[in-house]
């Protein structure tokens, strides 16, 4: 009798492991819209005017130079439109096929991750915008933000539908190469209490799920930098990826470096973070990415407190008529922006240099505040 009670609550407990372990989803069909190749056909993005401050001089630099003939989707909280209408106006950005959206709620300025895009399948005209569950407490993520992609969808309804996955991400937890797609633990980090017990399983169900090739970087939270992949590494096309380089960055700005922002959430000074497990975080990555079978360069970085860089991948890339475009985040140092543009030019890339020093204390430049939806053959 004893055994067959311990037998009994053996059973029970392994059930209720299993029944906290998210289902198995089915595979998703179609063609997730890549970071590093094509024309860039069709961006959403954010205006929040008490955000003008920091997000302005990006908007500024980054529409400045898109072509014309990509489409633009704002999405602005309701009676917003005369705000942002002012805004472009006010640093001479004339849009031609811009499209507002207006929605009820709140609205950050982080477009990018709110939602990763499936390219339309075989027949279809919209596009799947995947999101995650609605966030619980506890989650790092934005919950006040969650609603903008079912509102967006909703205003949009021959354009985009929504499909919700059974993980908890941000958009700029991946990054789509091709056929590929590469994460890494800070997604682990992000879903231990969704029912996943290793970042294995994690690893595996995703492949499932997506029906790809994927590439896990790191095991447990710290093995590689925290915060979003664009935050140290960036796809910029035929397998070659860059991946931030804090030596190459202490070199040129000083081990001592202090950029005279204060921390988002600290508010203590930043001060530049050049220490052998900093520097580990990133040589991990690279060397992962290389045995992966990426090509893999690197280009200058300076860490701060954990998810705060002077990032030079969080950029923004297309491909058109056999001439790349690469906008990329500047700081406002001229040696070390001139270093890590260098890097770009000699891929062949046409450099935009993108004026983020305004924001990147909030955790992002401009490859946060631009999702690509839409891209060209």
């Amino acid at each position: 009798m004893a055994l067959g009670l311990v037998l009994a609550i053996v059973a029970l407990l392994s059930n209720a492991r299993r029944d906290d372990r998210p289902p198995a989803p089915s595979p998703i069909a179609g063609r997730l819209v890549s970071d590093d190749d094509g024309p860039l056909e069709e961006l959403v993005m954010h205006y929040v005017p008490e955000a003008e401050s920091e997000i302005g001089p990006a908007y500024r630099d980054f529409l400045r130079a898109l072509p014309e003939t990509t489409r633009v989707v704002f999405v602005v909280r309701r009676g917003g439109r005369g705000a942002l209408l002012s805004f472009l106006s006010r640093i001479l950005v004339s849009l031609a096929r811009l499209r507002i959206v207006e929605i009820d709620g709140a609205l950050g300025a982080w477009s990018k991750d709110r939602a990763l895009v499936l390219s339309p399948a075989s027949g279809e005209s919209r596009h799947e915008l995947l999101i995650p569950p609605r966030p619980r407490a506890g989650e790092i993520s934005r919950p006040q933000d969650w609603s903008v992609v079912p509102a967006l969808a909703a205003a949009l309804p021959d354009d985009f539908a929504v499909r919700t996955l059974p993980i908890a991400f941000d958009a700029g937890d991946f990054a789509i190469v091709g056929k590929r797609v590469v994460f890494d633990a800070n997604l682990f980090a992000r879903n231990r209490g969704r029912g996943f017990r290793s970042p294995a399983e994690l690893r595996d169900r995703l492949a499932t799920l997506l029906g790809r090739d994927v590439v896990m970087l790191g095991d447990e939270s710290g093995d590689v930098p925290r915060h979003h992949m664009s935050m140290y590494m960036a796809p910029v096309g035929d397998g070659v990826v860059l991946v931030g380089d804090p030596r190459a960055g202490e070199r040129i700005v000083g081990s001592d470096y202090a950029p005279g922002e204060v921390g988002a959430e600290t508010h203590v000074p930043l001060h530049a973070d050049f220490t052998p497990a900093t520097i580990a975080r990133f040589d991990r990555a690279a060397d992962e990415l290389a045995r992966a079978g990426f090509r893999v360069l690197r280009i200058p970085t300076v860490p701060f407190e954990d998810k705060t860089y002077f990032a030079y991948t969080n950029g923004v890339y297309e491909s058109r008529d056999g001439a790349r475009t690469a906008w990329v985040p500047n700081f406002g140092l001229s040696a070390l922006d001139l270093a890590a543009n260098a890097v770009y030019a000699n891929l062949g890339f046409r450099v935009v240099p993108i004026s983020v020093r305004a924001l990147y204390t909030q955790h992002g430049t401009i490859g946060c505040l631009v999702n690509v939806v839409a891209r060209g053959d």
